[in-house]
C-alpha cells in the first residue's frame, strides 16, 4: 500500500508542477491547485482511517483524532476555494472557512493530550472531559488572537494575524508533543508521539512560510507555494500508510501508581485550561462577553468533574493495587519484582520463604544477585538475557541454592516489564517432583506387576480388526510370539483363534463395541501349534482424541478347562451309574427268577433231551446276561464288597502265570512288583477284575505286538498333582500302572473311554463294559485312575488305591459245599417281589426247612412274634416298601439273640442312607447273597450261615 501510495504522491506533486508551469495563476490554475490540496488532504484522511485500524488502545484514538483533524482542514480549504474561484476574493475573517482553519489544531492538540495511563480503543470520562476544556482554550485562543482583534484592525493585518497564530499553535504542539514523548513508557508510544512530533514540525514550517508569503503578498492558488500546503498533506498520507504497531512486550496486568512529579503535571494541566479561560474572560473587552462567561463556567465544571473523576479512578486504583497485593502476598509460588536498576522493589512471602529468608523485607531493595546464590547466577543469567532480549519471557527449571546451602528445585519464569525490570514467579517443586518420583515408582512397580504375572496385558481399538497397541511380554511365553511379531500382525490376530471359536470372539467383539465388558473363552493355536485355551477379559476406556480402546488381559485357562472336563466326565459317568444301577436291580430279579426255574427245570425227572437243551441255552444266556449286570453294578458302584487287607504285589504275582498265558506271542509282557509297598483295603476279587481288565485291553491295543508293563509303587500324591486331577485327595496311595506301546488313544476318545457301552474295538469285539467295570470298582474301593495316551505311543493306566497302616490278611480258603446237605430249621422269609419270594420258599422247602413266608417288615415282625423263639434264620431283602432289611434284622435279633440273618439284594442303591453300611462294603461277619442267584446256591449260603451260626455257638 505505501508504495502505491508513494507513487499516487508523485502524480499529484507532478500535476501541480505542470500545472503550476502551464496554467499559472489562472482560475484554472487555481481551481486545479486546490483540488490537488484537497486530494492530498483525502489520501491523507484515509491512511489515517486505515491505520487507525491497524492498531489498538491508544494508538487507534491518536490516528482518528489526526484523521479529524486533517478532514477539518480538506472541508475548509473546500470553502476557501468555493470563495477563491467562485466568488474572486477571499474569505471574510468572521467566515466559517477561517473558523474552520483555526480549529483544526484542536483536533491535534486532543492527541497530543491523550491519556497514556489508559491504553484503550474508546474514550473514558476523563479523556472527554480533557477534550471540553481544550476544545474551550483554542476557542479562545482563536476568538482572542485572531476573531475579535480582526475587528478593531484592518484587513490586512487581521489576515496577516491569522497564519501567525496557526503557527504559533503548531509550534506548541510541536513541544506538547516532544514531551509527551519523553514521558511515553512504552516504545510504542515513544516513537508514535515523537513522530507526530516531527511531522507537526514540518507542516508548521512549510504551512507556516507559505500562509504568510501568499497571505501578506495576496497571491492567488497556482503558484509554487501551494507545495507548501500539498507536501505536509502528502507527508501526512505516506506517514500514516507507513505505521505499524511495533510488538507490545506482555507484562503483568496490575494498575500503575503515579510518582508525585507525574501526579504533579497531570494535575497542573488539568488546571492550565480553567487559568487561560480565566486570563480571557478577565480581559476589558466586551465581545462575547455571556460566550466568555458561559464557557469559563463549563470550564470550572470539567475542570472539578475532572478532579473529582480522578480521585475516584485514583481510589480504584489504589484499591484494586491492595488487592492485587494482598494477592501477590498470599499466593502461594514465589512472586518478585525487579526494576531496570537489577533491586527488588516488591517479593511476596512464599519468594522470601523459597529463597531462606524469613521475611519479604529482607530481600526488597537488595540487587538480585545477592539474593541468588553465585552458581545459581552463573548458569542461567545468559540464558535469561537472551531469552528476554528476543521474546521478553524466560521460563524453566532450576535449582535454588538457599542460604544454608540446601538445594531446591524451582520452576521460574521470567518477564520483562514496560518499563524495563522483570518480574519473577517462582514455584517450589519439591512436592511436585516427590509425587513424579512416587509415580514413577508406582508405574515401575505397577509394570512389573503386569510383565511378572502370568497372564498377558493389551490394549486394543475396539473391533474384531482392530490394531493392538500394546501387549505385554508374556505374549512370547503364552502364544509363542515375540511382541514385536504379534503387534506386527495384530490387525490379523484372529488367525490364531481356533476356528471353531471365531463366533464366540466376534460376539464379543460386538459387545465391546456397545461399551459393553469384552468376555469370551476361547481356543488359540500356538507358534509351535499346541492348542491352549484361553479367557479374555476387557473393558472400554476413552483413548486420546475420545478415541475407545479395549484395557484387558488374557489368562491360560487349558488347565481349568482340563478339570471341568474331568468333574464333567465324573458327573456325567455318576449319573450313567445310577441309571446302570437301577437297571442293574430289577434286572437282577429277573435273572434271580429265570436262573431259578430253570435250575429247578433241569433237574425235573424225564426230561426230554430237546427241552433239556433249550432250558440249557436259557441258563447259558442267564449267566452271561447275570456277568453283564454284575458288571454294570461294578460300573454303577452298586454292587456288594468284601474288603481285605490285602498285599497288591501278591495279587498281581498271583495272576501273572494266568496272564502270560492269555498274551500273543509278538507281545512281550513285564511285571515290575514295587519294594515294600503299603497294605490296601479291598476286594481282591475286584482287584483281580481290574488287574484282567487292564491286561486285556492294553493286550488288544497291540494287534501287531508290542511290550506290556504291569508294575506296583507306593506313592504320594501332593497338593499340585490334586490340584490337576479334580477328584484326587493328596495322600499315600498304592499304584497300579498297566502301560503299552500300543496304538494309543487321542483326547477326544480319552474323554469317553470309562463310559459304559463306549469301545473302539470293531463290532463283535467287546461290550465296552471293561474299563467302565475298572472305574467303578476303583471309585467304590476309594481310588482313583488316570489314562495317559498319544496316538501311535501307548498308553497308559495308573490306578491309586489308598493305602494303609495295618499289615496285610491272609486270604480264607474257600469251602466247597456238596449241595446235598439238608436242613430242618425254621426260617423266616422276608420279600416284596412275589415271584422271587416263592422261588425262595421253593427251594428251601424242598430241602427240608421251614419257610415262613412274609413280603413286608410289618408282616415280618407279626410273625416273629408269634414264632420267634422257632426261627433260626432271618432270609431278608436289603432295600425294601417301609424300612430297610437292616432295620428290620436290627429290631429282630433284638428280640431274639439266637437268631442269624442273611442279606440278599440286585444291588446296594441308598446303602449308606439306607442300610447304614459304608459304600456298599460289608462289614466283618456280616452274610449276603448277591442277586441273581440259584435255588442251589441260596441252599448252601443258607447251610453256610446256619453252620457257621452253630459252630460259633459251640466254641
Amino acid at each position: 500500500m505505501f508504495r502505491k501510495l508513494l507513487a499516487v504522491a508523485f502524480v499529484i506533486v507532478a500535476l501541480h508542477l505542470t500545472s503550476m508551469l502551464t496554467l499559472g495563476t489562472s482560475v484554472a490554475g487555481s481551481l486545479i491547485g486546490n483540488l490537488l490540496q484537497i486530494t492530498a488532504c483525502g489520501l491523507a484522511v484515509a491512511a489515517a482511517v486505515f491505520a487507525s485500524r491497524r492498531t489498538t488502545g491508544l494508538s487507534r484514538r491518536f490516528w482518528v483524532l489526526v484523521g479529524c483533524g486533517l478532514a477539518v482542514w480538506g472541508v475548509a480549504n473546500a470553502g476557501w476555494t468555493y470563495y477563491e474561484i467562485a466568488l474572486r476574493m477571499e474569505p471574510p475573517t468572521g467566515s466559517v472557512v477561517r473558523f474552520l482553519f483555526g480549529i483544526q489544531s484542536i483536533f491535534f492538540a486532543l492527541a497530543v493530550f491523550l491519556n497514556q495511563d489508559k491504553d484503550a480503543s474508546t474514550l473514558d470520562a476523563e479523556s472527554v472531559l480533557d477534550f471540553v476544556q481544550i476544545a474551550i482554550v483554542f476557542f479562545f485562543i482563536y476568538i482572542g488572537f485572531y476573531y475579535i482583534p480582526s475587528h478593531h484592525l484592518g484587513a490586512r493585518a487581521a489576515y496577516l494575524r491569522g497564519p501567525l497564530m496557526e503557527t504559533g499553535e503548531d509550534v506548541a504542539l510541536v513541544l506538547l508533543a516532544a514531551v509527551q514523548a519523553m514521558r511515553a513508557r512504552s516504545s510504542q508510544i515513544r516513537k508514535l508521539y515523537r513522530s507526530f512530533a516531527a511531522y507537526l514540525l514540518a507542516y508548521a514550517v512549510c504551512t507556516g512560510v507559505t500562509n504568510y508569503v501568499q497571505t501578506a503578498n495576496v497571491i492567488p492558488t497556482g503558484t509554487w507555494y501551494d507545495l507548501g500546503w500539498t507536501a505536509p498533506l502528502l507527508g501526512a498520507a505516506l506517514w500514516a500508510a507507513s505505521w505499524r504497531p511495533s510488538p507490545v512486550t506482555p507484562g503483568p496486568q496490575r494498575p500503575r501508581q503515579k510518582r508525585f512529579g507525574e501526579l504533579l503535571l497531570d494535575n497542573s494541566t488539568m488546571a492550565l485550561a480553567p487559568l487561560i479561560v480565566l486570563l480571557q474572560v478577565a480581559q476589558p473587552q466586551t465581545d462575547w462577553r455571556a460566550v466568555r462567561f458561559t464557557l469559563l463556567g463549563v470550564s470550572i465544571v470539567c475542570y472539578a468533574a475532572r478532579l473529582g473523576v480522578t480521585q475516584y479512578r485514583q481510589n480504584q486504583t489504589e484499591d484494586t493495587l491492595q488487592r492485587h497485593n494482598r494477592a501477590m502476598d498470599s499466593a502461594v509460588n514465589g512472586i518478585a519484582i525487579v526494576d531496570v536498576k537489577g533491586q527488588h522493589t516488591y517479593v511476596n512471602a512464599a519468594f522470601a520463604q523459597i529463597m531462606g529468608h524469613e521475611n519479604p523485607e529482607s530481600i526488597v531493595g537488595r540487587p538480585w544477585k545477592d539474593v541468588y546464590a553465585p552458581q545459581d547466577v552463573d548458569r542461567v543469567e545468559g540464558e535469561i538475557r537472551e531469552s528476554l532480549r528476543k521474546s521478553g519471557k524466560w521460563y524453566g527449571p532450576m535449582t535454588i541454592h538457599r542460604r544454608d546451602g540446601s538445594a531446591l528445585p524451582v520452576e521460574m519464569a521470567v518477564t520483562a516489564l514496560p518499563d524495563g525490570g522483570v518480574v519473577c514467579v517462582s514455584r517450589d517443586m519439591t512436592a511436585k517432583r516427590e509425587a513424579e518420583n512416587a509415580r514413577a515408582q508406582a508405574e515401575a512397580k505397577y509394570r512389573m506387576l503386569v510383565e511378572q504375572v502370568a497372564a498377558i496385558s493389551y490394549i486394543a481399538e475396539l473391533g474384531i480388526h482392530g490394531e493392538w497397541l500394546y501387549v505385554s511380554p508374556q505374549v512370547e511365553t503364552m502364544f509363542g510370539f515375540s511382541t514385536e511379531e504379534w503387534l506386527m500382525d495384530s490387525r490379523a490376530w484372529t488367525q490364531h483363534v481356533h476356528p471353531e471359536d471365531h463366533k464366540v470372539v466376534e460376539a464379543a467383539e460386538e459387545a465391546s463395541k456397545r461399551g459393553e465388558r469384552f468376555q469370551a473363552e476361547y481356543r488359540v493355536v500356538r507358534k509351535d501349534g499346541r492348542v491352549i485355551w484361553v479367557s479374555d477379559t476387557a473393558v472400554v476406556v476413552a483413548g486420546s482424541d475420545a478415541h475407545p480402546l479395549m484395557e484387558g488381559i488374557i489368562v491360560d485357562i487349558t488347565e481349568r478347562k482340563q478339570l471341568e472336563t474331568q468333574l464333567q466326565q465324573s458327573r456325567r459317568m455318576e449319573a450313567i451309574g445310577r441309571l446302570a444301577g437301577g437297571i442293574a436291580h430289577d434286572f437282577n430279579n429277573l435273572l434271580t427268577i429265570i436262573k431259578g426255574y430253570t435250575e429247578l427245570a433241569l433237574k425235573r425227572p424225564r426230561i426230554s433231551p430237546e427241552l433239556q437243551a433249550d432250558v440249557e441255552r436259557i441258563e447259558d444266556a442267564s449267566e452271561r446276561a447275570g456277568t453283564l449286570v454284575r458288571q454294570l453294578l461294578a460300573f454303577s458302584r452298586r454292587q456288594v464288597l468284601q474288603p481285605k487287607l490285602v498285599d497288591l504285589n501278591s495279587i498281581v504275582m498271583g495272576l501273572d502265570k494266568l496272564l502270560r498265558r492269555l498274551m500273543d506271542e509278538d507281545i512281550q509282557m513285564t511285571t515290575i512288583p514295587g519294594k515294600d509297598i503299603g497294605t490296601i483295603k479291598a476286594d481282591p476279587a475286584q482287584i483281580e477284575q481290574v488287574i484282567m481288565n487292564l491286561v486285556v485291553n492294553a493286550r488288544d491295543a497291540m494287534p501287531k505286538g508290542g511290550r506290556l508293563t504291569v508294575e506296583t509303587a507306593n506313592v504320594d500324591l501332593d497338593a499340585a498333582y490334586a490340584s490337576d486331577h479334580a477328584t484326587v485327595k493328596p495322600g499315600s496311595y498304592v499304584m497300579l500302572a498297566v502301560s503299552d506301546t500300543g496304538t494309543g488313544m487321542s483326547p477326544e476318545t480319552v474323554a469317553h473311554i470309562f463310559e459304559p457301552f463306549y469301545t473302539t474295538k470293531e463290532s463283535g469285539r467287546g461290550t465296552g463294559l471293561g474299563l467302565s467295570t475298572v472305574y467303578g470298582i476303583v471309585k467304590q474301593s476309594g481310588g482313583h485312575i488316570w489314562v495317559y495316551s498319544e496316538p501311535g505311543r501307548g498308553s497308559s493306566f495308573k490306578v491309586y488305591l489308598p493305602r494303609v497302616e495295618q499289615a496285610p490278611e491272609a486270604l480264607p480258603t474257600v469251602k466247597v459245599a456238596s449241595g446235598q446237605e439238608k436242613g430242618t430249621e425254621t426260617i423266616l422269609l422276608v420279600e416284596d417281589q412275589p415271584q422271587v419270594r416263592e422261588l425262595a420258599r421253593m427251594a428251601l422247602s424242598e430241602k427240608g426247612y421251614t419257610v415262613l413266608v412274609t413280603s413286608s417288615p410289618e408282616d415280618a415282625e407279626s410273625a416273629c412274634a408269634r414264632h420267634g423263639a422257632q426261627i433260626h434264620l432271618l432270609l431278608t431283602d436289603l432295600i425294601m416298601p417301609g424300612i430297610t432289611g437292616r432295620e428290620l434284622a436290627k429290631r429282630l435279633t433284638a428280640r431274639h439273640r439266637e437268631m442269624r440273618v442273611l442279606y440278599m439284594s440286585g444291588y446296594t442303591f441308598g446303602i449308606t442312607t439306607q442300610t447304614g453300611m459304608q459304600s456298599g462294603l460289608l462289614e466283618d461277619g456280616v452274610a449276603f447273597l448277591q442277586k441273581p442267584f440259584t435255588p442251589s446256591a441260596l441252599s448252601e449260603k443258607v447251610r453256610e450261615v446256619l453252620d457257621r451260626s452253630l459252630a460259633t455257638s459251640k466254641s
